[in-house]
């Protein structure tokens, strides 16, 4: 039995419109024979499953939609989303709330990752090499002479 694919798209950041296109590649190439593969935009306004030029409300109780009377399930959930929610662990959360498996790390191991100054801070207490940092905040002064003077 085919497997449902929710290819997740879009999200919440300026590389939205790249992501678009990085999930449309991803179902274009699914293999059809194993997966029905489905298009679901991810946007701060509102989650779609798009089929045919339609657009379906994705049930947030359970990500799930309704096509014409036919509840749509997922087996899995291929992550396509650049930024947030899709790097920054927060989307993985829900999928993981909800038993739906999906094809990144696990939120804990996104969330982290996305937050350098974070990353940072747990590797280097083992060892592990990194590069010099100069720490920003927005709206921070930009001190150039200072930033040379550490990073190089």
């Amino acid at each position: 039995m085919k497997k449902n694919i929710a290819i997740v798209m879009g999200g919440y950041s300026s590389e939205y419109e790249i992501s678009l296109k990085s999930g449309q590649v991803v179902y274009k190439h699914l293999d059809r024979a194993k997966y029905t593969p489905y298009k679901v935009h991810i946007f701060k306004n509102k989650w779609v499953l798009v089929e045919n030029d339609k657009e379906y409300t994705i049930d947030k109780d359970d990500f799930s939609a309704n096509i014409e009377g036919q509840k749509i399930t997922f087996d899995c959930v291929f992550n396509a989303i650049h930024g947030t929610p899709g790097e920054d662990g927060k989307l993985l959360a829900y999928f993981e709330l909800l038993e739906i498996p999906h094809t990144s790390a696990p939120s804990y191991q996104m969330a982290l990752t996305f937050n350098k100054r974070d990353t940072l801070s747990v590797v280097r207490p083992y060892g592990i090499k990194t590069a010099t940092s100069y720490y920003l905040n927005q709206g921070d002064a930009i001190n150039e002479g200072e930033i040379i003077e550490k990073v190089g």
